[in-house]
């Protein structure tokens, strides 16, 4: 069998068979991770995380519970706290500490004869019995600890700053679509038959509030994609010129890496700084109104191929990941057959069980890693579709002068930026119900799947129609839209607690059996949600 990225996983794949052919306990696993320079962990970081999210998934679950396999996600977590910590991502190192000491807790209790895990913490029974206030009181104040420590940190500015920009975009859309359906609803005399109930609306002075931050935002079109770009070229130099642990790996290569990764963020961003300011500053520039028009409309074109171009790179990741677990399988498959193990001797009766589970898990393996990628390639086709309706909905606006299409083709844009602020809601439905069409008798993956398809509705419906509603509200009647913004904030206070309330219950159902690991995935969906930040129409 032809393997087209053998080259790139055969050191992993090797380091892997080699593993378990020698490993047996936690020292000799600690010992052999340790020897792993940053020349053997950087560019092996995206197989090795996704090797331990696969394994860890079939751990949690029970389906695989064999020492061999906890001492493998005890090797790669030191691998991963090594990686992250060389890297300069002390929190993400920290997260893998916490978890690797947690494996170790738990191999030594199984070895001591113990069926249960330890006790819980003081800080796990703490949490286990807060109140909800406590709990609420809490994720305030870890917030505002956030808010402050933000400056510190070049990643967070960066993500506030993506996500700033994000707001910046759907103001716009829901702002042309607020002012021109005023416009026109003053021109068909309509606002005068409903003048009674909101008293006389001034569509003057409400379309002078609702354009007055234009200025403001009009250097932001240009400046939130200059601080990206310069954030993200000083954090590619940063990785490229290396720190003492990071010169084990080539600098060519380390170059090469960061390029790749960070790639579709600086040329988006690169991308859209000069079209904003070439057509937001168009006096300046001496280019028309109307060219500077279609010249955004063309380059929201760009952001829909720029998309498919990532999902391409995502796409040989996921066969090149794909690949390795197949090779994986077919090694083990040929020891059966021809009844060695991994040094060529005869099998004993606990290796050829412990082989067979090896094909089990990577069966597993496979078949989870190919609905993780359906629900991920389902969330790039997601965000293409919402590009492409920016791109057709803000074209058409140009093309129609009808008041009423106008206005329906900027509903359609502000509809395509609701549909990407919802694409993080959609992927995690996409992915339960391709998990319940994979086991449809587990109650579990029922149970999650309506609640992930019920909560995609919800933020759909509240992306499209909130934003919109309560600029309007605002405008138009504020009394009005004070007594929403209590509404919605009693909204918001049940879904706490409801949040308080699940995540009591499955503290009290699991306990401290089994470590988790909330996976942080920067390198991935981040990359993916900043695609879209280059969407911005022209803030005239």
């Amino acid at each position: 069998m032809i393997m087209a990225f053998e080259g790139y996983f055969a050191d992993f794949a090797n380091d892997k068979r080699q593993f378990f052919a020698e490993v047996k306990t936690l020292d000799d696993a600690r010992k052999r991770a340790e020897s792993h320079d940053y020349g053997f962990l950087a560019p092996n970081e995206k197989l090795l995380k996704k090797e331990y999210e696969l394994l860890w998934g079939r751990l949690q679950k029970g389906d695989i519970d064999h020492d061999a396999f906890w001492l493998y996600a005890y090797y790669c977590c030191i691998m991963l706290q090594n990686y992250h910590r060389a890297y300069g991502q002390d929190g993400k190192a920290e997260e893998f500490l916490k978890l690797r000491i947690d494996i170790k807790e738990r191999l030594e209790f199984k070895k001591s004869g113990k069926t249960k895990h330890p006790k819980q913490t003081k800080s796990d029974q703490k949490t286990d019995n807060e109140s909800f206030f406590e709990y609420l009181g809490k994720r305030i104040s870890n917030g505002l600890i956030d808010l402050l420590r933000a400056p510190t940190k070049v990643s967070t500015i960066r993500d506030w700053v993506s996500a700033l920009n994000v707001e910046r975009i759907y103001w716009f859309f829901c702002r042309t679509t607020i002012t021109k359906s005023l416009l026109l609803a003053r021109e068909l005399e309509i606002l005068d038959r409903i003048g009674s109930v909101f008293s006389n609306i001034d569509v003057d002075n409400v379309v002078s509030i609702l354009e007055s931050p234009n200025p403001v935002l009009r250097v932001c079109s240009v400046a939130f994609f200059a601080l990206r770009f310069i954030f993200n070229g000083a954090m590619l130099t940063k990785h490229a010129y290396g720190s003492e642990k990071e010169k084990d790996y080539d600098w060519e290569l380390r170059l090469y890496d960061e390029l790749y990764k960070r790639h579709p963020v600086l040329v988006n961003d690169l991308v859209w700084g000069i079209v904003n300011f070439i057509t937001n500053y168009n006096w300046l520039t001496g280019i028309p109104d109307p060219t500077a028009g279609w010249i955004v409309a063309g380059f929201l074109f760009f952001d829909f191929c720029w998309l498919i171009w990532q999902r391409h790179l995502a796409e040989k990741e996921f066969l090149a990941k794909r690949e390795q677990l197949i090779s994986d399988r077919n090694f083990y498959n040929d020891l059966l057959i021809n009844f060695v193990d991994e040094k060529g001797e005869p099998l004993t009766e606990e290796k050829t069980k412990e082989i067979g589970l090896h094909i089990k898990l990577l069966n597993d393996e496979i078949e989870q890693l190919e609905i993780s990628w359906s629900a991920e390639s389902s969330y790039f086709w997601f965000n293409c579709a919402a590009a492409l309706l920016l791109a057709v909905g803000f074209s058409a606006s140009m093309v129609f002068t009808a008041p009423v299409i106008a206005i329906l083709c900027y509903a359609i844009c502000t509809f395509g930026v609701a549909m990407y602020l919802s694409a993080g809601s959609y992927k995690n439905f996409e992915e339960k119900r391709l998990q319940a069409i994979h086991d449809p008798n587990n109650n579990e993956a029922i149970i999650a799947y309506n609640a992930a398809r019920n909560e995609f509705i919800f933020t759909m419906l509240k992306n499209v129609f909130l934003p919109t509603l309560f600029i309007a509200t605002f405008a138009i009647c504020w009394q009005a839209a004070v007594v929403l913004t209590a509404v919605y904030l009693a909204y918001q206070l049940y879904s706490a607690y409801n949040s308080y309330e699940e995540k009591h219950k499955q503290q009290v159902e699991v306990g401290a059996e089994n470590p988790v690991i909330e996976f942080n995935e920067e390198d991935s969906s981040e990359q993916y949600r900043d695609d879209l930040l280059g969407i911005a129409a022209v803030l005239s």
